[in-house]
């Protein structure tokens, strides 16, 4: 028996089954010059900092407007110069092949909290 040429003479009872009956792209190549394929090393992908920084002023845009200090008239409104940036930020982070996807995600989930807490805060404030 040789690779490309199925056994048919195989039986279960010789340890498994015949190869006549494994799909195609699991018998071995009849072209000796067949290589693996290697992954294409010309694409590099992008780095993670559009991520990291959605996710950064995310979280500092939710701590912001409950902090102790004095933000007299100003508290209201911490937490959008924050959020808005950090929304461009995600949503930049989740286009195009780059790394860092799930931090981003996270990051424009925790800016839209406080997008959210921000506004609630707007419209409780006498």
């Amino acid at each position: 028996m040789t690779y490309g040429q199925p056994d048919r003479d195989a039986s279960p009872q010789q340890g498994g089954y015949p190869q006549h009956l494994w799909p195609d792209y699991s018998q071995a190549p009849s072209d000796p010059a067949w290589q693996p394929q290697a992954p294409v090393a010309g694409q590099p992908k992008g780095t993670a900092v559009l991520g990291v920084l959605a996710f950064v002023l995310g979280l500092a845009a939710l701590v912001a407007p409950f902090l102790p200090v004095d933000m007299t008239g100003f508290r209201q409104y911490a937490a959008f110069p924050l959020a808005l940036p950090g929304v461009g930020l995600a949503i930049a982070g989740l286009i195009g092949a780059r790394r860092g996807k799930p931090l981003a995600v996270v990051g424009a989930v925790l800016c839209v909290l406080a997008l959210g807490v921000g506004w609630i805060m707007v419209l409780n404030y006498r």
